[in-house]
């Protein structure tokens, strides 16, 4: 399971997304485990994981905490043109299984004013798919 900012548009990578959400130099971020950034060209993520916590409640919090502050730069990617979503990401271990995410997240979710999107894949006993590889 991972929770994830992903911004999408030309010139968007790691350094454009930490620079622009003024990360550079912010203590929560550069010393939390199980926070990392990812990108390729046109698409760069601010990834919580499962370093951090199995629980999706828990790295939803820690994302909308790094988040909630930056608002304002959220808006502003918007603006120019950048696409922002929050993308909840994981594997669906039997049929019916279901992600159950508390009304407090739902709302500070909702605050970011970002779409939020939901990637699931199934267990296949195959190599696993890598949930964020439909950005490439």
């Amino acid at each position: 399971m991972s929770t994830s900012l992903v911004i999408t548009g030309q010139e968007v990578n790691s350094t454009f997304l930490i620079t622009e959400l003024q990360l550079t130099d912010s203590e929560e971020f550069s010393s939390s485990k199980g926070v990392d950034t990812y990108s390729s060209p046109g698409w760069a993520t601010l990834t919580v994981d499962e370093r951090h916590s199995k629980s999706v409640d828990e790295q939803a919090e820690k994302l909308i905490g790094l988040l909630s502050r930056r608002k304002p730069a959220l808006d502003a990617l918007k603006e120019a043109g950048k696409s922002v979503k929050v993308d909840l990401a994981g594997i669906a271990e039997e049929s019916g299984t279901g992600l159950l995410i508390s009304p407090g997240v739902l709302a500070g979710l909702a605050e970011l004013e970002v779409p939020v999107t939901f990637t699931t894949v199934r267990e296949s006993g195959e190599d696993e798919e890598d949930p964020l590889a439909w950005l490439d």
